[in-house]
């Protein structure tokens, strides 16, 4: 195994818990048909969405961003739907679902040492049961009768291809090359399984019997390296990706590349190339087949520039919002839009979408701000400035909202996991707001219709070191989001 592919590994592991904040890709869910290469958007993300699994029955696209598992109708592509997974919420671009549909698999950073593991639970959501006690383990396949789970697994310095019992036990190795081996993926019939391998100097796909035996090369590409191949559900055919020979390392599978996607018969035979794309890591990694074996999802992607997010760093869903939030900024207007869901931003624990950058000294923090629409579902819906310790949903913070129903206040929470208390100002339907923070003290400052100029609010609440501070929206309703509108955002430092 080469140093070169151990660091991205665990660099990539690193980095996936903050994806979904980071501005810098948009990333265009699709789905090709096979029969004639058609390509259909489904749904534009202004942040980065990875690996879609379409469920057994057809009616969902199952994605990772931001560290957490979405579901999305091709059909009725709406708000995403978070599938609660508990503690596991570093998941990685490793997801697979049962033939069943019951259950989903999942590859996630543990919060002890941050490798990945792999887990199961039931695939509406739950509590994540450990599979794998060793790490890494990179999820890739399962057996269609639900007893195997096959995954990538570096053990004494190698990757290699491993099996395990899908409710736990003993773990056994398939390949032992000195090479990379990768990408394993059980066949329908459960006869074979299907990876990549690095031994022959590319990156190749390779086949074997489901016990290892008669491992045996089925491309043979001198110009690409090949990865992650997925057989569709009849078992016909052969999808995979391929990155251009020299554009990186054979055992490297890299985001922000020029690669394509190629099919070719599960008997082996000639590919053929059917769509060239903008992608790599994120847009195939695992099996993304529709149960008709004529079409599959896939992610491209189309790199921001600088000013995606405006004077922000990232954004994103804080807490365990049902529907996934999103955020655009229009550089001719200097306008944010924030659509978010939430329960609520009260009591332990907040649910919120939050645009922010990182700040560790005094600042003011100013916005005009309106919802979209007269009445929202709920009068608690909230919108306004906040600074979080933290982008855990239970951390210390304070923000000044503006309530559907006029109210404003300044709410805060003293400690990480304490109920949230609030001052509120007098005057009612403020759209000019301003947080600032000096020392130790949080300033509220709000109006309607001009600059605010008196304090309507203030507390003594310290913060320390990097915190993040920003703009968000609350819609107080779990199946529901609603959308504002900020404008004449002012930060400075004082």
């Amino acid at each position: 195994m080469k140093r070169i592919t151990l660091t991205f590994f665990c660099s990539l592991l690193v980095c996936t818990a903050f994806a979904q904040q980071r501005g810098s890709v948009t990333s265009i869910l699709e789905i090709l048909d096979a029969t004639d290469g058609k390509r259909t958007v489904v749904k534009e993300f202004p942040f980065l969405i990875e690996a879609p699994n379409w469920t057994p029955d057809g009616k969902w696209l199952v994605f990772n961003s931001g560290g957490k598992l979405y579901r999305l109708s091709p059909d009725k592509p709406e708000a995403p739907e978070l599938i609660p997974s508990d503690f596991a919420i570093n998941c990685n671009n490793d997801h697979l679902i049962t033939t069943d549909g019951k259950q989903i698999a999942i590859s996630h950073g543990t919060k002890e040492d941050r490798r990945s593991r792999v887990y199961t639970l039931p695939v509406t959501g739950g509590t994540p049961r450990l599979i794998t006690p060793l790490a890494p383990s990179y999820l890739h396949g399962w057996s269609p009768d639900s007893k195997y789970l096959a995954y990538c697994a570096e053990r004494n310095g190698n990757f290699d291809v491993y099996i395990i019992p899908a409710e736990g036990g003993e773990e056994i190795r398939l390949t032992t090359s000195e090479d990379l081996d990768d990408g394993p993926e059980y066949a329908p019939d459960g006869k074979h399984i299907w990876f990549n391998s690095v031994r022959s100097g590319l990156m190749q796909v390779w086949r074997m019997n489901a016990d290892g035996t008669e491992q045996t090369q089925m491309t043979f590409d001198e110009g690409v390296n090949a990865w992650f191949p997925h057989i569709s559900p009849d078992g016909k055919q052969v999808i995979y990706i391929t990155y251009t020979k020299g554009d990186l390392a054979p055992n490297e599978h890299l985001p922000n590349k020029n690669v394509e996607l190629r099919l070719m018969p599960a008997a082996g035979g000639q590919p053929k190339t059917l769509v060239k794309l903008f992608g790599g890591q994120g847009t195939i990694n695992v099996n993304s087949w529709a149960p008709d074996s004529k079409r599959l999802a896939f992610v491209s992607y189309r790199q921001n520039d600088d000013t995606a997010l405006g004077i922000f760093e990232g954004a994103g869903d804080i807490g365990l919002c049902k529907k996934q939030g999103s955020m655009t900024y229009d550089k001719t207007t200097d306008t944010y839009s924030l659509t978010g869901a939430g329960t609520n931003m009260w009591f332990k624990s907040d649910e919120h979408f939050m645009a922010w950058k990182q700040e560790s000294g005094n600042f003011s923090l100013a916005a005009n701000v309106k919802f979209e629409g007269e009445k929202g579902v709920n009068a608690h819906r909230k919108i306004g400035v906040i600074i979080r310790q933290s982008l855990d949903g239970d951390s210390k913070c304070a923000f000044v909202a503006i309530h559907g129903d006029g109210l404003t206040s300044l709410q805060y929470r003293t400690e990480k996991g304490e109920d949230t208390k609030e001052v509120v100002a007098a005057d009612k339907g403020a759209d000019r707001i301003i947080m600032e923070r000096i020392g130790n003290k949080i300033i509220m400052k709000t109006a309607k219709g001009h600059t605010p100029k008196k304090v309507t609010g203030e507390i003594e609440l310290p913060f320390s070191g990097t915190c993040y501070i920003g703009l968000f929206i609350s819609s107080h309703e779990a199946d529901f989001v609603e959308t504002a509108y900020f404008t004449g955002v002012q930060y400075k430092k004082l």
